[in-house]
């Protein structure tokens, strides 16, 4: 299955993935070092990929593969 992601949000401690089939997934943001020493500003400048799978912050330099990342998950992948 090929999650596609749709939207992400951050709160004092987490980093919030939506994807386009409803689910939604947080990971602790100390997972990324960058974006957790990030403004709050300076998160909000994001790109998805065209094809859903790719998170890209190009000011801060980092990126996120979605696949990757949900694989942490792989009991709720099939949902």
């Amino acid at each position: 299955m090929h999650a596609l992601a749709v939207d992400v949000r951050f709160d004092s401690a987490f980093l919030f993935l939506d994807l386009a089939d409803g689910r939604a997934f947080e990971f602790p943001l100390d997972w990324f070092p960058l974006l957790q020493a990030a403004t709050g500003v300076g998160r909000t400048y994001f790109a998805i990929s065209l094809d859903g799978d790719q998170v890209f912050w190009p000011e801060l330099d980092e990126d996120m593969n979605v696949t990757a990342l949900l694989a942490s998950f792989p009991d709720r992948l099939g949902q």
